[in-house]
C-alpha cells in the first residue's frame, strides 16, 4: 500500500511526525544557543551578581533568567525530535516497530518539555517584579547592572517558543497516532507484511478499543 492509499489517520500521523523535525531543529538552536551564552564572560558576571543580590538581601532571581542548565535538556529533547525524519516515512509504510518508537518517543518528548514548563510557571516572578523588589530594597542601582549583564531579550522567548513548539508537535503525534492504530489497526503490519507478536502499545490500544465498543453499539 502506497503513502497515497495510507488511511487519511496515518497520513495526518505521518504529518505530524514530519513537523517533530523542524520542532527539533528549534530545541537544538535554543539549547545550543543556551550554552554558548551560559559559558561567555557575561555570563559569569551576571552569576556574580544574582548570587551577591540573592545572599545579601535574599532576593531570588526570577525564574525568567536561565541558569543554563536546561540548555542539554533541549539538545537531547530536539535530536529525538530530529529522529523523526527517519521515523516518519515508516509510519505511513504502516511498520509496526516504528510507530512503537514514535508512540513512545513523543510522549516522552511531551512529558519532558511539560515538566520544563511547569516548572517555570512555578516560579512566576518575572524581571519587572525582580527590579521592582530590588528597587523596594534599596538597591535600584543593581538593576542597571543586571540589565547590561542580560542576554539578549529574544533569548528567553525563543526558549519559550522553541519548548512550546515541541511539546505540542508531541502531544499531536500521540493523539493521532491512537487515533490512526484505533481506527485503522490493521494497517500497521511489519515490513514484510507477516503478522508479529503485540506489543505493550497494542497491548494498551487494544483496551481502548475494547472499551469503545459498548458505546459503539449503543
Amino acid at each position: 500500500m502506497t503513502g497515497s492509499q495510507a488511511p487519511r489517520t496515518v497520513r495526518t500521523a505521518t504529518l505530524l511526525a514530519w513537523l517533530m523535525v523542524p520542532a527539533g531543529a528549534l530545541l537544538i538552536t535554543a539549547g545550543v544557543l543556551d550554552l554558548v551564552w551560559w559559558a561567555s564572560p557575561e555570563a559569569d558576571r551576571l552569576r556574580s551578581l544574582l548570587q551577591d543580590i540573592e545572599t545579601e538581601y535574599g532576593i531570588i532571581p526570577p525564574a525568567l533568567i536561565r541558569d543554563g542548565r536546561g540548555a542539554v535538556t533541549l539538545i537531547v529533547l530536539g535530536a529525538a525530535g530530529l529522529a523523526y525524519g527517519g521515523l516518519a516515512p515508516l509510519i505511513l509504510k504502516g511498520v509496526r516497530w516504528a510507530r512503537s518508537w514514535a508512540l513512545g518517543g513523543a510522549f516522552g518528548i511531551f512529558l519532558v518539555g511539560l515538566m520544563t514548563i511547569g516548572a517555570d510557571a512555578s516560579q512566576p516572578k518575572y524581571l519587572r517584579d525582580y527590579f521592582e523588589t530590588m528597587t523596594a530594597a534599596t538597591i535600584g542601582d543593581r538593576v542597571q547592572q543586571v540589565q547590561a549583564a542580560l542576554y539578549p531579550a529574544f533569548y528567553s522567548w525563543f526558549e519559550d517558543v522553541a519548548q512550546g513548539v515541541g511539546t505540542a508537535v508531541a502531544f499531536g503525534v500521540v493523539l493521532t497516532l491512537v487515533w490512526a492504530v484505533i481506527s485503522d489497526a490493521d494497517y500497521f503490519v511489519v515490513r514484510s507484511g507477516k503478522p508479529d507478536e503485540p506489543d505493550e502499545w497494542d497491548d494498551a490500544i487494544a483496551r481502548i478499543r475494547a472499551n469503545r465498543k459498548p458505546s459503539d453499539r449503543g
